[in-house]
């Protein structure tokens, strides 16, 4: 899940959709997932550097429709208390992701996919950094969580 808090340029706030941009500023957008299905492989490592691979598909309210494949990392390794995340999120429609403008990046408030996934949530929202492809059909992010 996902709650949409822009700290990027002035630039990218003109072109974000209304309803996203409505709320840019005040961080009180909250969209939501919808049609969730997912799948999380087996755990590798040990407890100081657990690495578990997660793909997962939804309908975000802001994105739009996309298909995510991510790494999620536990342990003492990682400096955070709850692991880190790393993922790709692309477009299931052959358009660009929605709300969003290609080539962006941004900070945005953020509910971890894999633990969303777990159906638990230890950390709350949290600040992801994402950065948008070029072509706008996908996003790469990184998450401590």
């Amino acid at each position: 899940m996902r709650k949409l808090i822009i700290a990027a340029s002035t630039v990218a706030l003109l072109a974000v959709p209304a309803m996203a941009s409505a709320n840019a500023g005040s961080g009180s957008l909250t969209p939501s997932q919808t049609g969730v299905t997912g799948q999380i492989g087996s755990s590798q490592g040990n407890i100081k550097n657990m690495t578990t691979q997660y793909k997962t598909t939804y309908t975000d309210s802001v994105m739009g429709p996309v298909s995510c494949a991510g790494v999620h990392k536990d342990g003492a390794n990682t400096g955070a208390a709850y692991g880190t995340d790393t993922w790709t999120c692309t477009s299931t429609t052959g358009l660009p992701l929605t709300g969003v403008i290609p080539g962006q990046t941004l900070d945005i408030g953020w509910n971890s996919d894999y633990y969303n996934m777990k159906s638990v949530n230890p950390s709350g929202t949290v600040t992801a950094h994402l950065t948008i492809s070029a072509d706008g059909l996908s996003e790469t992010g990184t998450a401590s969580y």
